[in-house]
């Protein structure tokens, strides 16, 4: 599996409401600007907005601007093009996407391993191996705020690195209207041999 994938798994699976007590519970607003690096070198930046779970983040791959709203209230993820008007829909944890859900992995709850200052947020710091089945041992540190802004993400692993990191947060209400789709959007099937390139 690409590095980049398990990457946004990893930021979904932190981004749904808490299932064990290790990790903190979505509950801060916000907006900031994402950086998602691999291997040292930057793949991709884009604006994130935050509501106590729920999540836009626009980001532009190939020249191809893109939406990625998540809505654990509804039990939904939605990829929406701009340039095209159209979105897919999926049920959030099946975002294949970006590879298999995180119920996937089977490796050990997360494990807290101190507090750190982050961009001037104080953050719990946690370890999780994803054991993966095709590129094996993979681990995660990831540094996350009491409320649920996880600033920084790291991984490594035999297939490469990645980090990600949070710039210019502002904690503050967001516009409900981000977090849905605009009223005339084209809604697209699902189509599975599309996305066999991003397992």
């Amino acid at each position: 599996m690409k590095i980049w994938a398990i990457t946004v798994v990893m930021l979904a699976f932190l981004g749904q409401p808490a299932m064990a007590a290790e990790w903190p519970k979505p509950e801060a607003s916000y907006s900031a600007q994402r950086v998602m690096e691999s291997d040292g070198a930057e793949l991709m930046t884009g604006q994130i907005y935050h509501d106590r779970g729920k999540e836009r983040w626009e980001s532009n791959m190939g020249g191809m601007a893109q939406v990625r709203i998540m809505r654990p209230d509804l039990g939904k993820l939605l990829m929406y093009m701009p340039q095209l008007n159209m979105a897919i829909e999926m049920p959030l944890g099946e975002d294949m996407q970006f590879g298999p859900p995180p119920a996937d992995y089977d490796g050990p709850e997360p494990q807290v391993v101190g507090r750190e200052q982050v961009s001037g947020e104080d953050t719990t710091v946690y370890r999780t191996e994803v054991d993966d089945p095709q590129d094996g041992l993979f681990v995660v540190t990831s540094w996350v705020t009491d409320d649920g802004v996880v600033m920084r993400m790291e991984g490594k692993g035999t297939q490469g690195n990645f980090a990600m990191y949070l710039e210019g947060l502002s904690r503050g209400p967001q516009d409900a209207a981000l977090f849905e789709l605009p009223p005339d959007a084209q809604m697209m099937p699902m189509n599975p041999a599309l996305l066999e390139q991003f397992k």
